[in-house]
């Protein structure tokens, strides 16, 4: 009798728990050291929703203290609710229990059934005579029903800590959570905002949880939905399932809306250090503003139906909160690859000696930050020699964008206005741009027109760029057209790819040191301009000469560089041959090209040497040419690097 006697009594106090829940008005605000029958009250609700209070269970202390144990309940009652679990019974919790709509959840602890009783099980539970209850899990998703779990809640790698006024979908922090055992089931966090009411009133308007890409669930953050705890303020976040398969970990990322618009002393600094909240060392050192994951406020579930909780302690993620994407708008200026490399070119017009349009320089623009548009482009025109550069243009692509005259060597593109075809650059992309100008009064054939254009330094008013609301944009970085050699007539000679230079190892009979061999190779277009051009080949006896190689007059025609430093010891040696099409000399030294032909000419240079462990290149410096009968020497590709090999 006694043992029946004893169940019933079991069955009784559940019983009446229950009952408790569903008809007791809670209208008074409890925390740790409350007393009387309020606590007892909200202890009787929720042992018997299944929240676990051992001390009571057990029978080693009486119902009416609000001591740490309930605290721990009431927080696990807050965190299945939506409630930011903070143990603390105000006004939200209390609404909650005094709804009636509280449900009951399989507790956290396992019941041992007495030897000799008959025990029947709650809903969700499987019980057997004499053994541990095992929870039955109901969670869509797991793959491991009814295996209790392991969860782990670390942080997590951010793609940026630095936001922008306006931004949207902004990652604030990631909270990774690996599974142990079973597959985890997230449904709830509580984050932490921290002491300053600004980081919900003027710079965060919501927050979202994600995996990364897809929203989860989104909690917009006001004075309704942001509660106080302690000092700090927190907003808690359900209603959500981000499921993590055993034996890996997943990331939630938890993202922010900034308001379009935030107070300048915000941006420029403010502070919400979370209170709760130790760092480096214990101290709240943390400057600016900052986001956390309070200890244990983050809910999974594993396969057999059970509340987990995490981090042990808690994420904080410094934030910094900068101006706007537009105030931050940057152009950043370069040469584009694809900008005309050193060469000599022929006027295109030989009645009137002049190239008009000719393209001296491409510059790229990358707008950062926010969509761009030139407003005035400088460009500085250096030129020397026989004729002048009177006229100016501006292309993207095959669009002319504007034109401008050059008046102290500079062509001011100016005023060109939000909406002018080719002129707008999209954000995150980089546009090219290319400058024309037209040569004329190119009539020496021995004083060729040398021209070099540059545009846009990060200290200078070269380059004017507004962004999508007509403010200036930052500017950053240059670009220094290559030399342009506009020839009358004689030889239009361009590079046809970048030098390159080999090494080969030889070894002469007898020979106990290994003899290097290296070989550059220059691949050029050459075109006669204005008459025909012969050049000298390496055996030439004419009066000028071989074209390439070392003169006996003592004109360096091309340099060996020994660690990037000139050498004077360094015998090279051109290799060429006659280009097919072109007319060799009678005594075979040299061949002519007709005018207007052009030709593709391999030159190599060549030398031995034993050291070992230094790195070699070779520069083409000048050409040694007879146009329309007389001599004449170009070296507009001296110390140009683009006429100069790699080392190897």
């Amino acid at each position: 009798m006694k043992k029946y006697l004893i169940a019933a009594g079991v069955a009784t106090l559940a019983i009446t728990m229950v009952a408790v829940a569903a008809s007791y008005s809670f209208n008074t605000n409890l925390t740790v050291g409350s007393t009387g029958p309020d606590v007892v009250a909200l202890q009787q609700a929720l042992m018997g929703m299944g929240y676990s209070i051992p001390a009571l269970s057990s029978g080693a202390a009486q119902p009416g203290y609000f001591g740490s144990q309930t605290k721990t309940a009431v927080m696990k009652y807050q965190s299945e609710h939506s409630i930011p679990n903070t143990g603390f019974v105000g006004p939200l919790t209390r609404g909650s229990l005094n709804s009636g709509t509280s449900v009951a959840t399989t507790p956290s602890s396992t019941f041992t059934c007495p030897v000799g009783y008959t025990c029947t099980a709650n809903p969700g539970t499987v019980t057997t005579p004499g053994q541990t209850t095992t929870p039955v899990s109901t969670q869509t998703g797991i793959t491991t029903p009814g295996v209790p779990g392991i969860m782990s809640v670390t942080s997590g790698p951010i793609s940026s800590s630095v936001l922008n006024v306006g931004q949207q979908n902004a990652p604030v922090m990631t909270v990774r959570i690996t599974a142990q055992y079973s597959d985890i089931d997230v449904q709830s966090l509580t984050v932490d905002l921290g002491p300053n009411t600004a980081i919900y009133n003027k710079v965060f308007n919501s927050l979202m949880v994600t995996d990364g890409t897809n929203v989860l669930a989104t909690q917009a953050l006001n004075s309704s939905t942001v509660v106080q705890s302690g000092s700090d303020y927190v907003v808690g976040i359900a209603g959500f399932h981000f499921i993590v398969p055993k034996g890996t970990y997943k990331d939630l990322v938890i993202k922010a809306n900034l308001n379009t618009s935030i107070d300048s002393s915000y941006v420029a600094g403010g502070s919400n250090v979370p209170g709760t909240v130790s760092i480096a060392g214990g101290t709240n050192n943390l400057t600016g503003w900052g986001v956390a994951v309070a200890a244990n406020s983050l809910r999974g579930v594993d396969g057999a139906g059970l509340n987990l909780y995490g981090p042990t302690t808690a994420i904080v993620q410094a934030l910094t909160i900068n101006k706007s994407l537009v105030d931050n708008a940057q152009a950043n200026v370069s040469l584009d690859p694809a900008s005309p490399l050193v060469s000599a070119v022929p006027v295109t017009d030989t009645t009137n000696n002049q190239y008009l349009g000719l393209p001296v320089l491409t510059f790229d623009v990358n707008a950062q930050n926010d969509t761009l548009h030139l407003h005035e482009v400088k460009v500085h025109i250096y030129t020397s020699g026989t004729g002048s550069v009177g006229a100016a243009y501006l292309y993207q692509g095959s669009t002319q964008i504007t034109s401008a005259s050059i008046s102290g060597g500079v062509a001011d593109f100016t005023n060109i206005t939000d909406g002018t075809n080719g002129a707008s650059i999209p954000v995150n992309t980089t546009v090219p741009f290319t400058v024309k100008v037209d040569a004329t009064g190119v009539s020496s054939a021995t004083d060729p027109l040398i021209i070099t254009t540059g545009v846009a330094t990060s200290s200078s008013s070269d380059l004017v760029v507004y962004n999508s609301i007509d403010g200036n944009a930052k500017i950053s970085g240059s670009a220094t057209g290559n030399q342009q050699t506009v020839l009358n007539s004689g030889p239009a000679m361009s590079l046809a790819g970048a030098p390159t230079i080999t090494m080969t190892d030889i070894t002469p009979g007898g020979a106990s040191v290994t003899t290097h061999k290296y070989t550059a190779t220059f691949n050029l277009n050459i075109q006669a301009v204005g008459g025909p051009v012969m050049i000298g080949l390496p055996a030439s006896t004419t009066a000028a000469g071989a074209s390439f190689g070392t003169t006996s007059t003592g004109i360096n025609l091309a340099q060996a560089y020994d660690n990037s430093t000139a050498s004077s010891t360094i015998a090279l040696v051109a290799n060429y041959s006659q280009p097919s099409n072109t007319t060799l000399s009678a005594d075979g030294t040299s061949f002519t090209i007709s005018q207007n032909q052009s030709v593709s000419l391999p030159v190599q240079y060549s030398f031995t040497t034993t050291n070992v462990g230094d790195n070699y290149a070779v520069q083409m410096q000048g050409v040694n040419t007879v146009s329309n009968g007389a001599a004449l020497f170009l070296n507009f590709m001296k110390n140009q690097t683009a006429w100069r090999t790699p080392s190897i």
